[in-house]
């Protein structure tokens, strides 16, 4: 938006004034994602990571919905694959169906693409000077062919004095390979043997340190289905075995009285 200035001069010149948007304003919809490489992984972590922050009113987890980042433009935006707001007012933001950065007071906090063949050179060349430029203090990448389109398979940058700088990456003797995102308290964890199941496969994974487990550790929720479902018929098992003892002592009891 415009409005006309007088200079000193006497020119008249445009100067730009803010965007105020209406309460009702509801921001457009990305088109719809069509990747089937990078769908999976996209998917599966951010069901994961918007679970683990259920409890929390003040964070939100996105798929791939706009980021507003210019006051004065509606039209600046970009759309991650996954990002992370933490301290905002997660409601109001899915109202406006966009993340508009002046209204939510802050830029995203993480950020993370998946490799494709149509996106991966922006997302090494483009986005990071970009996600720089708007203040995301992490951006990560994860690319599902092991790195035949980013060169490897997982990286990540810290933003420190509107810099990006290299988060350590470890590998362990499993070949898996992950890094400790301080924004989200949690290890990215990439392995080239991991699949989610037979249809849908995704080799990324979040750690948390505080439990010692994955966030997508189907294979533990599986066992601790199990485990509570055999501890289930053990009790009712034993109850019923404590049950059927005191009937025999009562019958015994009734015997005697007679």
């Amino acid at each position: 938006m415009t409005t006309l200035q007088t200079g000193p001069t006497g020119v008249s010149y445009r100067k730009l004034t803010p965007i105020v948007l209406p309460d009702d304003y509801v921001c457009p919809d990305p088109e719809e994602r069509r990747d089937l490489l990078e769908s999976p992984t996209i998917n599966k972590s951010g069901y994961f990571v918007r679970r683990h922050f259920a409890g929390r009113p003040d964070v939100l987890v996105d798929t791939g919905g706009f980021v507003f980042y210019n006051q004065y433009s509606m039209n600046y935006r970009f759309n991650p694959d996954l990002y992370v707001a933490i301290g905002v007012d997660k409601a109001a933001i899915r109202e406006r169906n966009g993340y508009v950065v002046w209204e939510a007071g802050k830029p995203p906090d993480f950020a993370l693409e998946v490799a494709s063949a149509s996106t991966n050179a922006r997302d090494t060349a483009e986005k990071p000077g970009l996600y720089a430029s708007v203040g995301i203090t992490e951006y990560w990448r994860v690319d599902p062919t092991g790195g035949e389109l980013y060169g490897y398979p997982l990286a990540g940058d810290v933003l420190i004095d509107g810099v990006y700088y290299p988060i350590e990456l470890h590998t362990d003797e499993d070949d898996t390979v992950w890094g400790y995102s301080g924004v989200l308290d949690l290890c990215l964890c990439w392995n080239p043997s991991w699949d989610w199941d037979v249809d849908d496969e995704s080799k990324l994974r979040f750690y948390d340190r505080k439990t010692g487990r994955y966030l997508c550790d189907i294979s533990l929720v599986e066992a601790e289905r199990n485990q509570a479902v055999a501890d289930r018929d053990e009790a009712v098992s034993e109850l019923q075995q404590a049950q059927e003892r005191i009937r025999q002592l009562e019958a015994q009891l009734s015997q005697r009285e007679q």
